[in-house]
């Protein structure tokens, strides 16, 4: 889970392939650092005296400086929302009371941040004087944050922080008690309040109330063009899942099973995402996620189960790939955001699956992971165990080859009911249906179908789709990285990974925020723009592989 492009001021989930990351608010699309009360007094100063300020510093500079208080404000709201994921008990009280907090927060980071003065020195800016690209992206987000923050009124901004953690907090007991009748309502008010959000900062009569909620998470990247890369895949997977699973070969699942200690799976996946790069501080939450205060103050969390070891390293794995991202970003501009959630996604799962799910992987690992568990499973016993592909229910819990039909599903959903096709109270029979023609499944209950996410308590509506670019973009990375680096599956082997994080930061993790989407990142870097035939490529000659059906 994590960041993404939210380049308005607003109250959104970061959120990895394994659940929730952090509620978080960014403003003006900066990234989170840390503040003090004085820094909201500084900035109210300067609001009421800024003669000798503007006679020292150019229109951008001057507006440079008050961003950075709303971008303090907004890594201390982060910082509000890590600490009640991690630390916070949690009980109703304690979150009636951090939802309080952030509201207050909230109100005062959008003030802040669509001032007069804030208004007067960008219009005051002229982009022909910016003195290069960077420079003109970093104004350009600016801008269109203010601009899109501006239509939001307070009331509204209030608002949503209120519904969201009401949300969240009726989503958890539905989810215990699996009866989604409890959180419906709740779930209605989710979507009405993102759809008048959604309307409020619509520049663009054109595009439609979906592509305006699509675009917080995955930025330029309008709803047409999603469809496009989803149709291959969904025309693509089904019929290879067929095949894999008529195959006759079983997983092997020795290797997953067991007992293996807390303590050494801590101390197992604190040496491994050190060798990835990751040298921040981690911790354990009930679902795993990342979040960054700085590129120097980048924090992950995990899960463990004594009874299994790897979703505990896989897990460890995405979010180390998530914060490599974080840390290499260049400053703590706007520009220096992540460019969006598809493409930190991208950044998680190549570490997860083509680096981490691989064979070179294993070799690299296998020998530490026997020492620490004393077991005697062989490389490619645990290498078939991890590339396991069976049906299921849970998202968080499906293989890579399954888990694309999970947001195809959940795209399909929250698109239709954005749209008017669908309301909220057919979100169970939706669900069951998708289910049963995607994955071929019946589902048993509420928890394990509609209720098992928390994204959409959230508003965090466009965010599913995130999921399956970031896979699409992962595979095309991993093609292209090979072709520079040909001894890929050595260099991994031999646990050099600081080659290949340096490739990435090359490629992806220095640029920020200064194209205008994933497409455009990838005919800069790349050569082409996303592609889904790498990814559709890569699961098939895997799996044709491993279930010996080429």
């Amino acid at each position: 889970m994590t960041v993404g492009s939210l380049f308005t001021q607003s109250s959104s989930l970061f959120i990895g392939a394994y659940g929730i990351v952090v509620n978080r608010i960014v403003s003006n699309g900066i990234r989170h650092t840390s503040t003090t009360v004085n820094g909201i007094v500084a900035n109210r100063i300067r609001h009421t005296s800024t003669t000798t300020l503007a006679a020292t510093l150019s229109p951008y500079a001057e507006l440079v400086k008050e961003v950075s208080t709303t971008r303090s404000l907004s890594q201390v709201s982060a910082l509000l929302h890590w600490d009640s994921m991690v630390t916070m008990p949690q009980t109703d009280s304690h979150h009636a009371a951090r939802g309080e907090q952030s509201a207050a927060l909230a109100s005062v980071i959008h003030t802040l941040s669509t001032s007069p003065r804030m208004e007067e020195l960008i219009n005051a800016v002229d982009p022909s004087t910016l003195t290069n690209a960077r420079e003109r992206a970093n104004f350009k987000l600016m801008e269109k944050a203010f601009r899109e923050s501006k239509c939001i009124p307070d009331s509204v901004q209030r608002r949503k922080a209120t519904v969201t953690n009401d949300a969240y907090v009726s989503w958890t007991k539905a989810r215990d008690s699996s009866d989604f009748e409890t959180f419906k309502e709740s779930l209605r008010a989710c979507f009405d309040t993102a759809r008048e959000i959604a309307l409020l900062r619509m520049d663009d009569q054109n595009g439609s109330v979906y592509d305006k909620m699509l675009d917080d998470f995955e930025t330029g990247l309008p709803s047409s063009r999603v469809t496009e890369i989803f149709s291959q895949v969904e025309r693509f997977l089904p019929p290879l899942i067929d095949r894999v699973l008529s195959s006759g070969r079983e997983p092997v699942n020795a290797p997953l099973s067991g007992k293996f200690p807390i303590a050494s799976q801590t101390s197992f996946n604190a040496h491994v995402v050190k060798s990835l790069g990751f040298h921040g501080r981690s911790d354990v939450s009930v679902h795993p996620f990342t979040t960054s205060f700085s590129p120097s103050d980048v924090r992950i969390t995990t899960r463990f189960d004594e009874n299994e070891w790897y979703q505990g390293l896989a897990g460890s794995v995405h979010e180390a790939g998530h914060a490599l991202y974080e840390g290499g970003l260049r400053g703590n501009e706007a520009v220096d955001s992540p460019l969006s959630m598809g493409t930190h996604e991208s950044q998680s799962l190549f570490w997860e699956r083509h680096v981490g799910m691989s064979k070179a992987f294993v070799k690299f690992m296998g020998g530490e992971w026997r020492k620490v568990f004393g077991r005697v499973d062989s490389d490619e016993d645990i290498h078939r165990a991890i590339n396991g592909v069976k049906r299921s229910f849970i998202r968080v819990e499906a293989d890579e080859l399954t888990y694309p039909m999970h947001i195809l599903l959940r795209t399909r959903i929250e698109r239709s009911i954005v749209e008017g096709e669908a309301d909220v109270e057919d979100i169970p029979r939706l669900w069951n249906e998708g289910m049963k023609e995607l994955l071929k499944v019946d589902v048993p209950s509420d928890d394990q179908g509609c209720l098992q996410d928390v994204h959409w308590s959230g508003m965090a509506i466009g965010y599913f789709p995130t999921y399956l670019i970031g896979a699409v973009a992962a595979a095309q990375l991993e093609h292209y990285v090979r072709l520079d680096l040909e001894d890929f599956d050595g260099i991994v082997e031999r646990g050099e990974f600081k080659v290949i994080e340096d490739w990435l930061k090359e490629k992806v993790h220095v640029h920020g925020s200064e194209h205008e989407s994933i497409d455009d990142l990838f005919e800069s870097q790349l050569g082409e723009r996303l592609e889904p035939k790498y990814f559709l490529k890569y699961l098939k000659e895997k799996y044709e592989g491993l279930y010996g059906l080429n």
